[in-house]
Order: C-alpha cells, then sequence, then structure tokens
C-alpha cells in the first residue's frame, strides 16, 4: 500500500512538471479539431467546378473559424505560438491525419495511390518496406528543416527491383515559394550509383520514383527530404507535415526467374560418361578386327579378297599357301 501510495504522488508530480500550453493561445485539443474541420474544407474547396480557389479556400476557413468561436487574430498568434513549439503541432497534425483517414475509410473513400499499398507487408514481390517514422514536421530552419534516412538491404534484394517513395504533404505557409526536395541514392555492385530526385511545392501526394538495375544488385540506399525556406528569410510561418510515409519494393519476376534457372543449371553435376565408349587400357591393347585389312600370310592367317559389296571385313582362318 505504502509502494503504491508513492508511486501515484510520483506520477503526480511529473504530470504537474509536464509544461502546458498558455491558456492566451488555443489549447491542443481545441487546436485540433480546428485543424480537422479546416482540412475538411479545404478538401471541398479542391473540388472541380467550384470556382476560385483561393476565395473558396478563405470562404470555408473563415466559416471553421466562425464554428469554433475563434477570431483569425487569435488563430495565427496560436500558430505563432506552435510554430515555435514544433513538437506540439506534430503531434496534433498526427491525430489530425489519423481522423481524416479513419473519416476516409468508414466513408469507403480510396485514398490515392497511398491507401493502395497500405495493405502489403515488408515481404513479397510488392512490399511495403518503410520501417522508420511515418510522421515528419519540417519547418524551414536549422536542424529542423532536413530528415535523413538509410534504407537497409538484405537478401530479399534483387537484381531488377524497382521502388516508390510516397508520402502524404500538407503545407502551413503564410507566404513565399514552397520547395520540398526528395533525393535517394542507390549504390549497386562496382560501385556504381543510380540519383533520384523530385521538387514537391504542393500539398497532396508526394513521389519518387527509383527506375530499376536489370544488371547489378542493390548494396547500399540512403536518401534525404530538404525543406527549403524560399529565399525567404523572414519569421512568417512556414511548416510542412509529411504522412503515411511508404517506400514500396517492386520485385521484376522475370529477372527473378532467370536467376533462378541459371542457379539451377550451375548446380546440376555433369553428366556420366557414356559406358558403351570403350576405354582406352594401354597396357591391354584390344585390336579392332572387325575394320583391319590384312596384308600378307602371318600368323597363320590367309588373307581373303576384299568384299567390295559388303562393309564389314572379316579374315578365314587357314593354313597359307606359297
Amino acid at each position: 500500500m505504502k509502494r503504491s501510495l508513492t508511486y501515484l504522488l510520483v506520477l503526480m508530480l511529473v504530470v504537474a512538471c509536464k509544461p502546458t500550453v498558455p491558456s492566451e493561445y488555443i489549447q491542443p485539443g481545441d487546436m485540433e479539431d480546428i485543424l480537422y474541420d479546416y482540412h475538411l474544407a479545404l478538401a471541398m474547396s479542391r473540388q472541380k467546378g467550384s470556382g476560385d480557389l483561393d476565395f473558396n479556400r478563405s470562404l470555408y476557413f473563415q466559416s471553421v473559424l466562425k464554428k469554433h468561436g475563434v477570431t483569425e487574430a487569435e488563430f495565427d498568434s496560436s500558430l505563432i505560438y506552435y510554430y515555435s513549439h514544433a513538437y506540439r503541432l506534430k503531434d496534433i497534425y498526427s491525430e489530425v491525419n489519423q481522423r481524416l483517414n479513419d473519416e476516409a475509410t468508414s466513408l469507403g473513400v480510396a485514398v490515392g495511390d497511398i491507401n493502395r499499398y497500405s495493405q502489403y507487408s515488408t515481404t513479397g514481390d510488392t512490399a511495403n518496406i518503410w520501417n522508420q517514422q511515418s510522421d515528419l514536421l519540417l519547418i524551414p530552419r536549422a536542424t529542423m528543416n532536413r530528415y535523413d534516412f538509410t534504407v537497409k538491404v538484405d537478401s530479399t534484394f534483387m537484381k531488377g527491383d524497382s521502388f516508390m517513395f510516397q508520402f502524404m504533404s500538407e503545407y502551413i505557409w503564410q507566404n513565399g515559394s514552397k520547395d520540398l526536395t526528395v533525393c535517394i541514392v542507390c549504390k549497386y555492385d562496382g560501385d556504381s550509383i543510380i540519383q533520384t530526385s523530385n521538387h514537391i511545392s504542393v500539398s497532396g501526394t508526394a513521389q519518387v520514383r527509383v527506375p530499376a538495375n536489370r544488371e547489378k544488385k542493390l548494396k547500399d540506399m540512403r536518401g534525404f527530404i530538404y525543406l527549403s525556406d524560399g529565399g525567404d528569410d523572414s519569421n512568417t510561418q512556414k511548416m510542412l507535415f509529411i504522412s503515411q510515409i511508404q517506400l514500396i519494393r517492386f520485385h521484376d519476376k522475370t529477372i527473378a526467374n532467370e536467376e533462378e534457372i541459371t542457379n539451377d543449371e550451375s548446380n546440376t553435376e555433369a553428366p556420366a560418361k557414356d559406358s558403351i565408349q570403350r576405354g582406352d587400357d594401354s597396357r591391354r591393347p584390344e585390336p579392332d578386327t572387325l575394320r583391319r585389312r590384312v596384308s600378307g600370310g602371318q600368323h597363320g592367317l590367309r588373307p581373303i579378297p576384299i568384299d567390295t559389296r559388303n562393309g564389314v571385313h572379316r579374315m578365314d582362318a587357314g593354313p597359307t599357301r606359297n
């Protein structure tokens, strides 16, 4: 009982010492609800035939703020606070992203190419081999604008493998140009290198495809994601939330079958010599009496005239006449 009471006191102390969001800013739970509704509004504003995109986005955003009883000034000041406490905003966006996916699933909506590969495991001809963090929050400032990664290459990788690196991106950008660079470098046998990169400047599904190398096997794969400030070093809010990161590997079945056949042939033993072939025993020569022509009388054998009508020549044993 005494030990349980001590544990409870320690737990209460930890919770009490945990920093909280100042009361003048929108609290995390409320901020999550606002951002959730805001992204639903953005999806509606992107629908075809809905008129001017910027106008609709502003209109829907104002409707969301009105729904939650928050002014634009209050939202902006809160966003500045979360901008300087990026780890809090990352947690909020992770929850928002999960809610959006759950809502889409409940409505039976297919969310593009991302969900197409969600059911794949880490093995098989088509596999999602990404085992690192799936959500990122990047801010164009030192130590927070780049994410580096390395992919472990093992025996499941084959010649002819191709790859697709993809994720969902959501820009929170007040002004300036948007530029996210994704670069993947693959090193193959013989130290040959293939580098693939792509620039992403809009929110939505982002993909980088790595072509197949049919001749050499992959030895090493690494890459990075870098968010540029667009040449604007002002204090305006610029953030990029990345979610649902996947790295899909595609096996080339044709090359895999060719390698299997080659390996089977190399492991097959050489066929045994034909037992019908006569061995060459130098100690006991055996003359071929079926094909030998005899000229003159030797060893008591009498030569017989060659019969050209018969391909086989025989010898008739008998006394030799002088």
